[in-house]
């Protein structure tokens, strides 16, 4: 897969996981239009319906739906035809649930966008989520470390067919030398330095993020926890253009 240019504003999804239609819709509007992308994720959606993937499109915003799909392939395939009429942009599967399983959810994505005659969403594999540390998956049965694992699952992720890979910002630069440039890295946790780290164990700032190679930064509490959202907004949008530098910027 060959990725496509992202400008500026492609480069921060603002996360949304709120209970209500009304809170997303409040959200949306204090962003006011300054990312292309929001992150719908479970509370959203089971509290509130998948209607809000079209709420949110009709506001003007793409949508990365953190769906998390793990499943046998079959079930996980059926389930990425379903999502796949939503026209999100972007969807989410663990990687953890194995080559076969994306695979067929990616060929499933394929197949239901063909007879949508829409485009097909990307789909992006989550490899170790950022709340858990080396002690956590060690409790887990898993020998390797964070990053041993986290570049497995990229490794088989990449080669089943996903389009982008979701890790922490610290593993961005080990999954880059590893595989290359030709697909997305997106990076939650990521904090500013005032911010506390939450329930995040593995997290950074956004020029770190950027300069790991990261393509896409995915904030929630730094910029919805803000009283000035737009403002929060454009100030980590700005740390990502210094980041970048004005020669590898699209406006």
């Amino acid at each position: 897969m060959k990725k496509r240019k992202l400008r500026l504003r492609d480069r921060l999804v603002v996360v949304i996981d709120v209970d209500s239609k009304g809170r997303l819709l409040k959200i949306l509007s204090r962003i006011s239009g300054k990312v292309s992308t929001v992150k719908l994720g479970l509370e959203m959606i089971y509290s509130a319906g998948i209607g809000v993937v079209d709420i949110t499109k009709r506001s003007g915003y793409d949508v990365m739906l953190d769906a998390k799909i793990m499943d046998i392939p079959n079930t996980a395939g059926r389930a990425s035809s379903a999502i796949a009429k939503l026209k999100p942009s972007i969807i989410t599967i663990h990687a953890l649930g194995g080559r076969r399983m994306i695979e067929d959810s990616q060929r499933a994505l394929e197949e239901q966008s063909k007879k949508e005659l829409s485009i097909k969403p990307l789909l992006f594999g989550v490899t170790v989520l950022t709340s858990l540390d080396d002690r956590d998956l060690e409790e887990m049965g898993f020998s390797g470390g964070y990053i041993g694992t986290v570049k497995k699952l990229a490794g088989i992720a990449l080669d089943a067919g996903a389009d982008g890979i979701i890790c922490s910002p610290g593993e961005a630069g080990i999954l880059r030398k590893e595989y290359g440039e030709d697909f997305f890295i997106a990076t939650p946790g990521i904090r500013l330095e005032e911010d506390s780290p939450g329930d995040q164990k593995r997290f950074s700032t956004p020029e770190k993020a950027i300069q790991s190679g990261s393509d896409i930064l995915i904030a929630g509490r730094s910029i919805t926890g803000k009283e000035d959202m737009a403002g929060a907004v454009d100030f980590i949008l700005g740390r990502i253009g210094n980041a970048l530098g004005k020669e590898n910027m699209i406006w």
